[in-house]
C-alpha cells in the first residue's frame, strides 16, 4: 500500500537529517584527526586563520543540522551558507538545496542540486539518487513565463531584483533568484523565458524616454504563462513663457493658447511662434526627443512704427507740397496785359503817337 505523500516526505526528511548529523560528526572527526597528527615545522602565518575558519564552518554546519531538526529552515539555510563560505563541499551544498526546497525557493534549489550532481564527491549513492529526483521534481514546480519586451534590450527586474542568465539546464533562460537587489540585466532578445518560483511577482521594465511598465502577476506551481510588456514613448514637454506675458503661442501654425503655457507633443520637430500686437513675432524651431523637458522664453521686441505712419511726417509732407505749389504758380502764371496793368491803366508817352 502506498504511503501518503506527507508521510513519505516526513520519512525522507528524517533520513536526510540523519545523514546531516553523520556528516557533521565526520567533520568533527576530521578535526580530531588533524589535532592528533604529530607536530611538524612551524605553520605559515595564514595557517591559524585557516584552522579557525574550518572550526567556524564546522560549528555552523552543526548549527544548520540542529535548525533543520526543528524545521527552522531559514536559520538552517543561513548556517549552511556560512559553513559553505568557510569550507564548501557537496554535502554542504546538498543541505543548502534541501533548505531552499523546504522554503519554496524552487529555482534556487534546482540550481543547487544541479551543482551537487556536477560534483558529487563524498555523497552516498542514495543521496545522488535523491538529488536527481529533486531536480526532476523541482523542474515540474518552477514557473515559466514567456516574456515579450518592446523595445528589446530594456532592463527588467522581478520583485526589485535583476534577472540572471542561466544556462545550467541546457537552455538559455533568465531566472529571478532571491539575491540582493542590483542593476537589471537587459535581455538582448525581444522574446525570452523567465523562470520563477510560484507566488506573486512584480515585473518592472524601465527605459529612458519611455513610460515604465509595471505588472503584478500571481502564478501557480508549474504554471506556463505569457507576458507582454510594451513601453510607450513619453511625450516631450515644452514650457513656453513670454515677456511680456499673455502672448499667443502657435505650434506649426496652430494656436495652442496664451503664454505661459505647457505644451506636450510626440517627439519630433516643431515650429513655435509667439505673437502679440505691437511686438515683433518670435519664432523658434525645436527638435524634441521622447521624454524631453524644455523651457522656452520668448522676449518680445516692440515694433518700431514706419516713418510713413507718423503724423509729423505727413504734416511736413503737406507743407512741402503746398510750398511747391505756390512756387510753381509764381513761375508759371501768365504776365498781366500790357495795356492795363494791375491797376488797369497804361502810361502812354505824348510825344509818340501813331
Amino acid at each position: 500500500m502506498t504511503r501518503p505523500s506527507a508521510e513519505r516526505g516526513a520519512i525522507r526528511t528524517r533520513w536526510i537529517l540523519g545523514g546531516l548529523v553523520a556528516a557533521g560528526f565526520a567533520l568533527l572527526a576530521e578535526g580530531r584527526a588533524s589535532a592528533e597528527e604529530p607536530s611538524g615545522p612551524t605553520a605559515p602565518a595564514e595557517a591559524p586563520a585557516a584552522d579557525e575558519r574550518t572550526a567556524r564552518g564546522r560549528a555552523a554546519f552543526l548549527l544548520g543540522v540542529q535548525r533543520s531538526k526543528d524545521a527552522q529552515w531559514g536559520e538552517a539555510l543561513a548556517a549552511f551558507e556560512e559553513a559553505a563560505a568557510a569550507r564548501d563541499a557537496p554535502i554542504v551544498q546538498y543541505n543548502i538545496g534541501f533548505c531552499e526546497r523546504a522554503l519554496g525557493r524552487y529555482v534556487a534549489a534546482r540550481r543547487t542540486f544541479r551543482r551537487v550532481l556536477a560534483s558529487a564527491d563524498g555523497l552516498a549513492p542514495a543521496q545522488i539518487d535523491d538529488a536527481r529526483a529533486f531536480v526532476a521534481e523541482l523542474d515540474q514546480l518552477v514557473v515559466r513565463v514567456a516574456v515579450t519586451l518592446d523595445p528589446a534590450g530594456t532592463p527588467l527586474t522581478v520583485d526589485g531584483r535583476p534577472l540572471r542568465l542561466d544556462t545550467e539546464g541546457g537552455t538559455r533562460v533568465f531566472v529571478a533568484l532571491p539575491s540582493p537587489a542590483g542593476r537589471a540585466e537587459a535581455p538582448a532578445d525581444k522574446t525570452f523565458t523567465v523562470e520563477l518560483d510560484p507566488g506573486v511577482h512584480l515585473f518592472r521594465a524601465a527605459r529612458p524616454g519611455r513610460q515604465d511598465a509595471f505588472v503584478q502577476k500571481t502564478y501557480r506551481p508549474g504554471e506556463r504563462a505569457t507576458l507582454d510588456l510594451r513601453l510607450e514613448l513619453l511625450p516631450a514637454r515644452v514650457a513656453v513663457r513670454a515677456e511680456p506675458a499673455q502672448a499667443l503661442v502657435r505650434v506649426d501654425g496652430r494656436e495652442a493658447g496664451l503664454a505661459p503655457i505647457d505644451i506636450e507633443r510626440p517627439p519630433g520637430k516643431y515650429r513655435i511662434e509667439v505673437v502679440r500686437d505691437g511686438f515683433e513675432t518670435y519664432a523658434a524651431t525645436l527638435d524634441l526627443h521622447a521624454g524631453q523637458r524644455a523651457d522656452l522664453t520668448a522676449k518680445l521686441v516692440p515694433v518700431r512704427p514706419s516713418v510713413l505712419k507718423t503724423w509729423w511726417f505727413w504734416t511736413g509732407a503737406a507743407a512741402v507740397l503746398a510750398g511747391g505749389a505756390v512756387v510753381t504758380y509764381a513761375l508759371t502764371r501768365p504776365p498781366p496785359p500790357y495795356d492795363g496793368g494791375s491797376l488797369n491803366w497804361v502810361a502812354e508817352p505824348t510825344a509818340i503817337r501813331w
